[in-house]
């Protein structure tokens, strides 16, 4: 699973710290169901990484969110030095590896695996007690 994971979050950091989050996360949901169906993990386990990784790979460049060229433009605007394309990167490359060393660590006990999924669905339903 954390393989799995990390296989997944570091392309996608780097692709979104160039394009825009959205795109690439849209993109992206199909391969990773396919390929979670190949390698057995649950897509509930990998649709919260790639969220994540996109968002994360985002604060690395200038370029990377709409929201970091804003506040540039905003910025320049008002006088302050201009942003330079990788300046980001000073802040967004840690906090980048710091979020995806959390998500390895907690994911296994906060992301629910498909039979996990399925216990919740019958309790809520009633069609099983919580007890299993």
């Amino acid at each position: 699973l954390l393989y799995g994971q990390l296989r997944l979050m570091l392309p996608v950091a780097i692709i979104s710290a160039f394009m825009n989050n959205t795109p690439v996360v849209a993109i992206m949901i199909p391969i990773v169901q396919q390929w979670s169906k190949r390698v057995n993990i649950a897509p509930s386990q990998l649709f919260i990484p790639l969220s994540f990784a996109s968002i994360l790979g985002g604060t690395c460049t200038l370029i990377g969110t709409s929201t970091n060229l804003v506040v540039a433009g905003r910025a320049e605007d008002t006088g302050l030095a201009t942003i330079g394309l990788f300046e980001l990167g000073t802040v967004g490359v840690p906090v980048l590896f710091t979020g995806i060393i959390y998500i390895l660590l907690f994911s296994p006990c906060l992301l629910p695996d498909a039979a996990e999924i399925e216990k919740r669905q019958r309790v809520a339903l009633g069609t099983e007690n919580e007890d299993g």
